[in-house]
């Protein structure tokens, strides 16, 4: 990974994190919401940015998407 790339990660909404997460596991949303446990249509709010999920949320949607840097997501977050 170069440097523009690493900055053009870093520089991620939490929504957007989540969706490129989702995208690279080819999960589809309903997939996800099952998997997380977290509604279907707060997943299409929070890829959309329009909500962040509860902290309590957050590691959910890390292991659906098989994902281990829940404080990156945390971050992300705002928490």
């Amino acid at each position: 990974m170069n440097s523009r790339e690493k900055k053009e990660e870093t520089a991620m909404t939490f929504g957007q994190k989540i969706e490129l997460l989702r995208t690279q596991r080819n999960m589809t949303l309903r997939k996800l919401a099952e998997k997380s446990g977290i509604s279907y249509s707060l997943i299409q709010s929070i890829i959309q940015d329009d909500r962040v999920p509860a902290k309590e949320a957050i590691p959910s949607l890390a292991r659906a998407l098989f994902y281990e840097d829940v404080e990156e997501l945390l971050k992300l977050a705002g928490y």
